[in-house]
């Protein structure tokens, strides 16, 4: 009995210890297979801390847990080099060791991520990040082994926690954050039909679409469970519940996905809860600290629907209905309160076309105290949109005070609105409502506690009026004027005929930015100076665009002093010193301007034409002007980063760019002078050029600058006329160039001409070449086209694997370093790859005569055809060469080989394809029976030269140890298979 206990217990502490030490004897065979598959498979940059990599039973006993510390991952894919996709403070797994070793279903207990940052990015042209991610399958299409397909993999639980997500779609212009999410999930994802059991909490939600914001620091929440058929690809809503602060709502119906690559849906929504309360809590306004402190009466009704077929153009239906009956709210410690708030509001898009939709608010009325606010409106279609609305207030903004809790600020004065319209709006069309409205604002004072002076005297009357057409159509604004510390500003306008727009204008006084932000203070932005202007201007639309300024009347100045901005979203901030600018009918003129942009200095002067146009017009109209710039230094990197806002965490990898557009409706010239312009790693001192602007296309015209020691000029076109196919075009000279220094600053040398890193010396080129730029502003190399002209007055190539290969198979000593002379080159690119004209180089009294090509990939192909003197070989050389020949070497004849190098600069492959031996014989390729020839002789040779005794003993010690490694990797092999319980990689 004791001793079955003692075998007992010696089993169990055996099989602890095997536990225990198991995970550390496989730990870095684990690590370096899960390298190896990474850079295998995955198209981007991994890298995790490798010291908080673990593997353990006891953790979550009996599961072998995996954790994973420091992980992230940037794409290297071209359209989204450099972005950071995925980050996480840790990754943990818990997989059912037995469910490995049985093989026929994985069953992973838990996926944990902690903190992770998910960045999903989408380019204009549709191209998803995550889709890029792995490398192309190249291997031939093989018929799929269905018998072999058994194994299954079974997902329990996963947990996301702390995380940020984003999701970025320039091609729908949509944005989507979501910062402190929190989710997690269960279900047997194996399954053909299986619920999805899951729970999210948002701390933020911010979401964005075609510039506008729907969410905006929102929290959000859902419990939901779905049902999911994976045979029919059908997604079922079960219980439910979302809720977006307090609002809360559920959904009832499903998604359909069939084969035919479209989306059904059926799909209603309604509110969980009907009070007015709940819907007050979208409005960031209302929902804060004090919210549970509101009193609120009244109903909700929310409900609605999403139906239809989604596929290629089409839409499904949608529709909404919003009720509010008898709502009021009041904060606390607030004499008055907003009542009778009733809004009966439908939207209803039946067949998912657009310009179908109808939109009717039967009713909008509340109380704000004793002021009431009604609107109405309906309305049908788009383009052109028929409508049927009118807006009718008076309010007293000191009451407001009264109901809306404002600290610190005092505000008065006597609002006014009284707008109708009726009929269509077509601005395509040329439609027009007949409209009669009228807003103002009545001795208007605001005073904030930030500034002790208040804004007072504050008018404001605009007026629309149209009789149903865009000829008579009248835009009046026939007063605005404010007062700040006893400093006036007023201004007037007005705007007639939107057919051919007649426009009168002026502006006089002086705005103080500084005092102006203390009294309406800008969130997350710092703006100081003042402005003054006296500007009057008159004219006509068809006046500027037929270019006849004469018939326009405009005149004044506008001066600018310390003007600074800054802003959470502008970091960079900017600041005038001092500018001033002076008007006339047909151009607004820069007389002086200076300060500082980052930490760029500037001092500018030039012009704008037709600047009114512009003004009116908008994209219709070309903005044109001459602008001179001078600078000490342009730090251009400055202003290459990316949504700051969106970026990743600080240690992790920077964005990439964009692909910024050049405006269309511009007609700029820009000359430049500055001492030094930072531009990622170079330093472009004495800069001096021509920037022009026009029709999409951005030029570059005579610019001139020193960097890495040499001498550039340079004209270059950047064409974003196509945004989805950006171009450019580059004619450059470089005088004086370290090949060294070309190779450490250009991707583009790395990539076509890699053997710059070699050699010793300086260059000049003459380059000449077009293509595409990528979605992240890289040149695309397959589209690169041109040529140009390389000069080496003086250069060394050293340390070059393909002048070792050479030696290796001439057997001839001297040829590294080779010395490059007075060599001229004469090449052509033709798509992205580099094709040398034959050029000649010596290499004492060898000649050399060098062409063929360099592809995109780094590979090589050139035919090195060499002349020798029998007097320049060694014996070795002379007697190797002969027998590779056929032909006995002897004085006086030279020795010509044709050798061609394949491979990359850094791994070539050479070999003999042709050769002669007679002066004046023309190469032939080498025969059967000089190759038969060559073997017998060689043969002799390596039995009697002592240098080949000597390779040939170290040979023979290679390859014993090949043999000893062999055998050991065998044994390991034996003792891997004989652990194979454990079914480790």
């Amino acid at each position: 009995m004791k001793k079955a206990l003692f075998i007992t217990l010696g089993v169990i502490v055996f099989l602890l210890v095997a536990l225990a030490v198991a995970p550390f004897l496989f730990k870095d065979k684990i690590k370096a297979a899960i390298d190896e598959q990474l850079a295998k498979n995955i198209n981007g940059k991994v890298w995790y801390d490798a010291d908080r990599f673990s593997l353990t039973f006891f953790s979550n006993f009996p599961n072998l847990t995996v954790t994973v510390g420091g992980i992230g991952l940037v794409s290297n894919a071209e359209q989204f080099k450099g972005d950071t996709l995925f980050t996480a403070d840790e990754f943990k797994l818990a997989v059912d060791v037995m469910s490995v070793i049985s093989g026929d279903k994985i069953n992973v207990k838990g996926v944990y991520l902690v903190k992770p940052y998910i960045n999903t990015l989408v380019d204009t042209s549709g191209v998803m990040s995550w889709s890029t991610l792995t490398f192309p399958d190249t291997t031939a299409a093989t018929p799929e082994d269905t018998s072999a397909s058994t194994l299954s993999l079974k997902v329990e639980k996963w947990k996301i926690t702390e995380g940020i997500i984003i999701y970025d779609d320039k091609s729908l212009a949509t944005y989507a954050k979501f910062t402190n999410f929190n989710h997690e999930g269960s279900g047997d994802i194996n399954a053909d039909i299986y619920d999805l059991d899951t729970y999210t909490h948002i701390e933020k939600t911010y979401a964005r679409y075609d510039g506008v914001t729907y969410l905006n620091n929102q929290t959000f929440d859902a419990k939901a469970v779905l049902n999911i058929d994976m045979k029919q690809s059908k997604y079922t809503f079960k219980d439910n519940q979302f809720a977006i602060n307090d609002f809360k709502f559920g959904f009832d119906g499903f998604i359909g996905m069939p084969a035919d690559s479209s989306m059904d849906f059926d799909i209603k929504f309604d509110v969980k809860e009907t009070t007015f309360k709940n819907l007050l809590s979208l409005i960031p306004a209302v929902f804060t600290k004090d919210y549970d402190k509101i009193k609120t009466d009244g109903s909700l009704a929310f409900n609605g629907y999403y139906k239809g077929k989604m596929k290629d153009e089409q839409m499904p239906g949608f529709g909404v209905t919003l009720l509010v009956k008898d709502g009021s709210l009041q904060y606390p410690d607030l004499p008055s309160a907003i009542k009778n708030v009733n809004i009966d509001l439908n939207v209803d898009n039946k067949d998912g076309i657009l310009d179908h939709i109808v939109i009717d608010l039967k009713k909008f009325h509340l109380d704000m105290g004793n002021m009431p606010l009604d609107a109405r409106l309906h309305s049908v279609g788009l383009n052109p949109i028929d409508l049927d609305a009118n807006l009718l207030t008076k309010i007293n903004l000191a009451e407001v005070t009264q109901i809306f809790p404002v600290e610190g600020t005092t505000v008065k004065g006597l609002l006014a609105a009284d707008i109708k319209a009726k009929g269509k709006y077509s601005d395509s069309l040329k439609l027009m409502p007949v409209v009669n409205g009228l807003f103002s604002i009545d001795n208007g004072y605001v005073k904030s506690a930030e500034f002790p002076l208040p804004l007072e005297q504050v008018f404001l009357t605009t007026s629309v009026v149209s009789p149903g057409d865009m000829v008579n159509t009248v835009i009046h604004l026939s007063r605005f004027q404010m007062l700040l510390d006893n400093e006036k500003f007023e201004a007037t306008a007005k705007v007639k005929n939107l057919d051919n727009i007649s426009y009168e204008a002026t502006l006089k006084g002086i705005i103080d930015l500084a005092k102006m932000t203390k009294v309406y203070p800008i969130e997350n932005t710092t703006l100081t100076g003042r402005i003054h202007a006296d500007i009057a201007t008159k004219g006509t639309m068809a006046d500027i665009d037929a270019g006849n300024y004469q018939h326009t009347a405009t005149s004044g100045t506008m001066t600018i002093d310390k003007l600074t901005y800054s802003a959470t979203d502008f970091k960079q901030g900017a600041s005038i010193d001092k500018a001033r600018f002076s008007f006339t009918p047909d151009k607004m003129n820069i007389e002086n301007m200076s300060g500082l942009a980052g930490k760029s200095d500037y001092a500018v002067n030039g012009y704008f034409a037709n600047y009114m146009g512009y003004i009116f017009g908008g994209k219709d109209s070309t903005l044109k002007g001459v602008l001179n710039y001078s600078g000490k230094k342009l730090d251009v990197n400055e202003w290459m980063t990316e949504d700051e806002t969106d970026a990743a965490p600080a240690d992790t990898a920077t964005s990439a760019m964009t692909v910024v557009e050049v405006p269309k409706n511009l007609d700029f010239v820009f000359n430049a002078k500055v001492n030094s312009v930072l531009y990622d790693n170079l330093d472009l001192q004495n800069f001096a050029g021509g920037v022009i602007v026009k029709n999409g296309i951005l030029t570059l015209d005579d610019l001139n600058f020193l960097t890495l020691g040499g001498k550039f000029k340079m004209d270059a076109s950047y064409n974003t006329q196509n945004m989805k196919d950006p171009r450019y075009t580059m004619n450059m000279d470089i005088n004086q160039l370290a090949f060294k220094e070309a190779y450490k600053a250009f991707n583009s040398v790395k990539k076509l001409a890699s053997v710059a890193k070699n050699i010793e010396g300086n260059m000049d080129l003459h380059l000449e070449a077009k293509g595409s730029l990528d979605q992240g502003m890289n040149p695309i190399y397959n589209t690169m086209n041109g040529g140009g002209t390389l000069n080496i007055p003086s250069a060394s190539l050293q340390n070059s694997k393909v002048l070792d290969g050479l030696a290796s198979v001439t057997k001839m000593k001297g040829l590294s370093p080779l010395e490059l002379k007075n060599v001229k080159v004469n090449f052509e690119i033709k798509d992205g790859n580099v094709i040398l004209e034959p050029f000649d180089v010596k290499a004492g009294d060898i000649k050399m005569n060098i062409s063929g090509k360099n592809k995109l990939e780094g590979d090589m192909d050139y035919i090195v055809k060499m002349d020798v003197p029998t007097g320049a070989l060694g014996v070795a050389a002379g007697d190797a060469i002969s027998n590779l020949t056929g032909t006995k070497v002897s004085a006086p004849k030279n020795v010509k080989m044709d050798l061609n190098v394949t491979g990359t600069v850094d791994n070539p492959k050479v070999r003999l394809v042709g050769t002669s031996s007679a002066a004046g014989e023309e190469n032939k390729p080498l025969t059967e029976k000089a190759t038969e020839a060559a073997k017998t002789e060689i043969k002799n040779q390596l039995e009697n030269n002592e240098d080949i005794k000597k390779a040939k003993a170290e040979l023979e010690a290679r390859q014993k140890e090949e043999e000893a490694k062999l055998k050991k990797q065998l044994e390991e092999e034996a003792k891997k298979k004989a652990k194979d319980i454990f079914k480790f990689k």
